[in-house]
């Protein structure tokens, strides 16, 4: 028993010595890339990365709000954005106002055919009508112009009704509309909309979030 206690105990020390002092000398680590393949390259952080990054650690966010029809009210409503503590900006932006709806029936080929579709319109009783001489619309036969969009379709749906072929369209025109951008702490909450109503309670404005830029 004493013999195999002493033989196991010496094969630990040769053990030993040979993995500190001889196995070291012929070990060869394994390569940090196998032979053909490419390896990995670590790209620089982008802006966008950066942005995102910053992004995730920001205390407020970003909203435009409007569309104002008057520069003076949106410049008003910003100031009192301002005077809350928060920076702002307009922007002004172009877009299409509609001025009313406009029922007609299309242009004819020439006068006299809209004179006679005109005379036989007097007869199912149809008085608001006025032929058009010039323009895109020439020869066309106007059945009226209407601020509300129902109105008009209910109008052309009646003159349908009786034999002609009545279409409305929207009449529209150039217009520049204003919205204010802000940049707004978490739990701020500036009354903006409150403030627009109280200068124009007629306003229809809405207050959208956007992306940070400013």
């Amino acid at each position: 028993m004493k013999s195999l206690a002493l033989i196991l105990l010496i094969a630990n020390v040769l053990f030993f010595i040979w993995s500190q002092y001889i196995s070291n000398n012929t070990y060869v680590p394994p390569p940090l890339v196998d032979k053909g393949i490419p390896s990995l390259t670590l790209l620089p952080l982008t802006s966008q990365d950066a942005y995102q990054s910053k992004g995730s650690n920001r205390q407020s966010s970003c909203y435009t709000f409007g569309p104002f029809n008057s520069e003076k009210t949106a410049r008003y409503i910003a100031s009192k954005i301002n005077d809350y503590g928060l920076a702002t900006e307009i922007k002004e932006q172009q877009t299409m106002q509609t001025l009313n709806f406009f029922v007609y029936l299309q242009s004819l080929p020439s006068r006299e055919e809209a004179e006679k579709i005109i005379k036989d319109m007097r007869q199912n009783e149809i008085k608001n009508y006025r032929l058009i001489e010039s323009g895109p619309y020439k020869n066309a036969i106007a059945l009226g112009t209407f601020d509300d969009l129902d109105r008009a379709r209910r109008h052309a749906e009646y003159v349908r009704y009786l034999g002609y072929d009545a279409k409305y369209t929207a009449r529209k025109k150039p217009k520049e509309v204003y919205w204010i951008n802000y940049d707004e702490p978490f739990g701020s909450n500036a009354p903006v909309i409150q403030w627009t109503k109280k200068v124009d309670p007629r306003a229809s404005v809405q207050k959208i979030p956007k992306e940070c830029d400013f």
